[in-house]
């Protein structure tokens, strides 16, 4: 059983807890240590918590909240809060279940805009809450934090050494309050009430421990400066120096406000000192045998302290066995194995709810459809790694650039053939009367018409690239461009039938077969150089785009009226000009992107830049699968129904892939090589960190084609290419790291510029509305 625990604090508590759990069989890791600095941990721990559950740890046993807290005080808080939320959500969504240990029902100190309302979002999240007494519940009830599982399991014993029974000095009765000095702990009240002894009482109070808050601080010292029975040391008090400090007291005061658990009233119970302590319903499983309890706040403390001071050495003793009695009756085996049985059955229970959650999960139809396209854009993505690796292991430097090169020219001029049709197939195919027809005169237009115009782009573009005009007299290599575009293109445009009919498993599976023929033929044809890798990477293209046809068709119903090819092309193609524009200017950035980087950084670079490129194009898939399916979705039921589950489930997912990405740079390029490592790191981090920006692009694009603003996606894919391409030519001079600025800085540009483009979209349709009912 794998455990992982947030935060550490230098509470003894958890040694003791986590050093018998590791003695029964349970393995802890603390999580939020990866660096220095708390900020940063904090950022990462959605990815920490994946890489954790894939190396198999299954629960989450969150302590304390005060590490979720960020710089920058007050007006941090709000952050903090969704923050902490969205981690949560983070790891319900890992399938990790979650424990909380209730040391205190609410922070003692501001952690979140509203403390109340993160606890009540975090007992929602947890598998399992365990306090020490409970009165914690019910606390917890009274803020309207109910706990669907809870167990009570005791605070255990602070291990403390035998010290002789307090009264026997002859000295003056010492009353001593020991621990972190703050507001709730009342030592204000305590010091009231001493003041307020006679002084013939044979007293003093020593009050040690380290005072945070400032200007508490400086009205305790104002409080005991005219009292010289008063000993205040307020700091740290060395842990080799506790034993001793309790030696020297004979009765410990512990004059809480509110409390929910107290480790200092065990810490003194174990050093074999009695308590004074209010009655609070927190502390009513101490031992009424050691202490004596009192209410009224400072009136009945300092009646408390009185009693107190006329104690003789024989009751002291009583007190003191009744309080080492206490603390020795349930030890930490007992805890540790309570805990490890609470683990246990939050696993038992939650596998069924778990397998009951999914499969509600996966009938919700935006949810198994994104769910299979991820899983598809992870098989592309490892298959492009695998192809990429073995290339670049296998072939020279030079090659891959010139490869990547020819990919992304594929990409682009298989935009071009695509003639708009797949967006069409995926906006009308499931509405259309003849649904094979359709899809039919889709895939011919593409393969003719489409073929044609990407060759004379083709010959037109070429002379103008590095290398174009030796290209242009290889009549071979320029008909297997071309036939590879006009494959590329057709495989798109079935892909979008399928997504389109729901046929997304259909979709995972001919990849598949494709995928395996790209990387097995690769080896094979390395002697064949250059032209063995455009033949190895058509190859596998060509299989998926036949298996896609022969899955497409049988999902496509039969008519009995045929419908005529030149109706369906006068009905479809407005639509499909209107968006073949808008689908051309959004594939230049990707595709042109490299063909910069080769004119003015040269191959090597640009080899360098691509394999960046590759990896991090595989953040891109998570908005870009999520954005197809919300599209097709959106022609059967409500956008704004899903749009809200998209946005979570595609920011859920990028977070901590981003994360990956940037702690792991180095480390997933050197898969590559050396070369590659000390290359691309940076330029691989700073793209990962454009996918974030990235994807809201994505969701603007969606909204605007799902509701028919074409005008409005044409410009918005148009500007976003103008960005892209000009600012990364602006510094590319600079560096590859400066060019992939360039990037992130277009994207981030154009999510603003879409965000506006969105308001006055609808702005404008509202008031169309308005002018024509007026009318």
């Amino acid at each position: 059983m794998k455990v992982l625990v947030f935060p550490r604090d230098s509470n003894p508590y958890q040694d003791l807890l986590y050093g018998e759990l590791r003695g029964i069989g349970v393995r802890v890791h603390y999580l939020g240590e990866l660096t220095s600095s708390h900020t940063l941990n904090l950022l990462l721990l959605p990815a920490e918590l994946a890489v954790r559950r894939l190396a198999g740890a299954r629960i989450v046993h969150l302590h304390w909240v005060w590490k979720f807290a960020l710089p920058g005080g007050a007006r941090m808080r709000r952050p903090a809060q969704l923050w902490f939320a969205a981690v949560l959500g983070i790891v319900r969504l890992l399938g990790l279940r979650l424990v909380w240990t209730a040391h205190n029902v609410l922070p003692h100190r501001p952690v979140f805009a509203d403390d109340a309302a993160a606890r009540r979002t975090l007992v929602r999240h947890c598998d399992l809450v365990i306090a020490h007494h409970s009165a914690a519940l019910d606390r917890l009830a009274a803020l309207g934090a109910v706990p669907s599982r809870a167990a009570v399991i005791p605070h255990g014993p602070f291990p403390a050494p035998p010290l002789p029974p307090p009264g026997g000095s002859g000295e003056p009765r010492t009353f001593l309050f020991f621990g972190r000095i703050e507001p709730y702990k009342g030592v204000e009240d305590l010091l009231a009430a001493f003041t307020t002894l006679p002084g013939g009482l044979d007293v003093r109070l020593v009050i040690a421990g380290s005072c945070p808050d400032a200007a508490l601080a400086a009205r305790l010292e104002a409080s005991a400066a005219d009292d010289d029975r008063i000993d205040l040391r307020l700091g740290r008090v060395r842990d080799e120096d506790v034993a001793r400090l309790f030696a020297e007291g004979d009765v410990v005061v512990l004059p809480f406000r509110e409390i929910t658990t107290s480790g200092s009233a065990l810490l003194a119970l174990a050093h074999g000192r009695p308590l004074i302590v209010p009655a609070l319903p927190a502390l009513a499983g101490l031992p009424a045998a050691a202490l004596a309890g009192y209410r009224d706040g400072v009136t009945g403390l300092t009646a408390a302290l009185r009693m107190a001071a006329g104690w003789d050495a024989a009751t002291l003793a009583s007190m003191s066995e009744a309080a080492l009695e206490h603390v020795n009756g349930v030890g930490w085996t007992e805890i540790a194995r309570a805990t490890r049985n609470g683990y246990a059955t939050v696993l038992r229970d939650r596998g069924g709810q778990m397998r009951e959650r999914v499969r509600t999960l996966f009938r919700n139809v935006l949810v198994r459809g994104t769910f299979l396209l991820l899983a598809n854009t992870v098989l592309l993505a490892a298959g492009g790694f695998a192809f990429f690796t073995l290339a670049a292991r296998n072939y020279p430097v030079e090659a891959v650039g010139w490869l990547t090169a020819v990919t992304a020219s594929v990409n682009l001029l298989s935009t071009i053939a695509g003639l708009g049709l797949p967006t069409t197939l995926l906006r009308h195919l499931v509405k259309a009367d003849d649904p094979r027809r359709l899809a039919a005169i889709a895939v011919i237009a593409v393969g003719a018409i489409g073929g044609l115009l990407a060759l004379l782009s083709l010959l037109i573009l070429a002379p103008l690239l590095p290398g174009g005009p030796e290209l242009i007299r290889q009549p071979g290599t320029i008909t297997l461009i071309t036939v590879l575009v006009m494959v590329t293109a057709v495989g798109g445009t079935l892909d979008a039938g399928l997504v389109a009919v729901r046929g997304t498993a259909a979709l995972l599976a001919k990849n598949v077969a494709g995928t395996v023929l790209k990387v097995g033929a690769l080896l094979p044809l390395v002697p064949l150089g250059f032209t063995g890798l455009v033949l190895a990477y058509g190859g596998g293209t060509l299989l998926a785009c036949l298996l896609g046809g022969a899955a497409l068709w049988p999902r496509l119903h039969r008519v009995r009226d045929r419908a005529r090819p030149m109706e369906l092309l006068r009905r479809y193609l407005p639509f499909s000009a209107a968006g073949y524009l808008a689908t051309a200017l959004g594939m230049l950035p990707s595709t042109v992107v490299p063909l910069e980087v080769l004119d003015i950084r040269g191959p090597q670079a640009a080899a360098y830049f691509a394999i960046a490129f590759q990896v991090a194009a595989f953040l891109n898939f998570i908005p870009s699968t999520s954005a197809q399916v919300l599209f097709a979705e959106a022609q059967r039921i409500s956008l704004r129904r899903y749009l809200r589950k998209a946005v979570v489930g595609i920011y859920g997912l990028l977070v901590p892939a981003v994360a990956v990405i940037v702690v792991g740079a180095p480390y997933i390029l050197r898969v590559f090589g050396e070369g590659y490592a000390a290359q691309a790191a940076q330029t691989l981090r700073v793209l990962g960190l454009a996918a974030l920006v990235g994807a809201g692009n994505y969701l603007v694009d969606t909204i605007l084609i799902s509701r028919d603003r074409t005008g409005a996606y044409v410009f918005m894919n148009g500007a976003n290419a103008a960005l892209v391409l000009g600012l990364v030519a602006a510094l590319l001079p600079y560096g590859l790291t400066a060019a992939a600025l360039g990037w992130t800085l277009a994207q981030g540009l154009s999510l603003l510029l879409g965000v506006g483009v969105l308001i006055a979209s609808f702005a404008a349709g509202r008031r169309a509305g308005v002018s024509a009912a007026d009318r």
